[in-house]
């Protein structure tokens, strides 16, 4: 079976700034991402408001390529060392994955990218295959990025393969098809085959494990599922339907 690898580059310049111009104008929600970004740069704390966009993609551009230049050699030297580390899981994950899902990875697909830059939040490219992550992460965090955003990648294939009337679009948030996939990754890698793989807990979005079914988290219900003996097609559209109706009640009773 072919499987990919994943090759960790320096992002470029261009790239980080349209990274930061996406994430300052990001909503919040779920995600938080503009919050983390002025967080990250807090030279964009403090901006008028009422300034054009025009103007404060300019503010961007000097704040990002003032780090961007500085740090240029760290960028660096953290491609390698994200290299090194995820190396030894590449083939042994994707095999398992592949072997979990049902289903074998795209023939065409040799390598995912990993970009490496100066960003307060890691983005995933379903189309394309990429993701991207910033510099100073911990090892831990670099494998669970790494297992995640990849289990992204193949999860979408499987879903096309059960449910290819899906729109491409709720593929993302907010949309519940998104939702579902980003709450399975718990279930999956703190499950058998993969717990015993990593040195990580699985943890999804705070939001989700606040979420109850009566007295039960909506999480711990999920795990259920996903604990039990049954084709793995089957496991998925149990858990989704499952939430979907979790969502339905909600809605009735607003």
């Amino acid at each position: 079976m072919k499987i990919p690898k994943i090759e960790f580059k320096v992002m470029t310049l261009e790239e980080n700034i349209e990274t930061i111009k996406w994430a300052y104008y990001e909503d919040n929600g779920v995600l938080s991402v503009h919050s983390y970004t002025i967080q990250y740069f807090p030279e964009l704390a403090n901006i008028d408001k009422s300034i054009p966009q025009s103007e404060v993609y300019k503010i961007i551009e000097e704040v990002v390529k003032k780090d961007y230049n500085k740090y240029k050699s760290r960028i660096e030297e953290e491609v390698k060392r994200y290299n090194l580390l995820w190396e030894k899981y590449n083939d042994l994950y994707f095999l398992t994955l592949s072997k979990y899902l049902d289903i074998e990875w795209p023939s065409d697909l040799d390598i995912i990218e990993g970009k490496v830059g100066l960003i307060p939040v890691f983005p995933r490219y379903l189309d394309s295959f990429s993701f991207a992550i910033a510099t100073g992460v911990e090892e831990w965090k670099i494998i669970e990025t790494c297992a995640h955003e990849t289990l992204h990648f193949l999860w979408f294939e499987k879903w096309k393969n059960i449910h290819p009337e899906t729109p491409r679009r709720e593929y993302d948030s907010p949309y519940i098809t998104w939702q579902y996939s980003e709450m399975v990754t718990d279930p999956i890698l703190n499950n058998d085959p993969f717990a015993d793989m990593f040195n990580f807990e699985e943890k999804g979005y705070d939001s989700f494990y606040e979420m109850y079914d009566g007295d039960t988290l909506v999480m711990d219900n999920l795990r259920k599922i996903y604990s039990e003996n049954m084709p793995i097609n089957k496991k998925i559209n149990k858990g989704f339907d499952y939430l979907k109706s979790i969502s339905e009640t909600k809605n009735k009773t607003k």
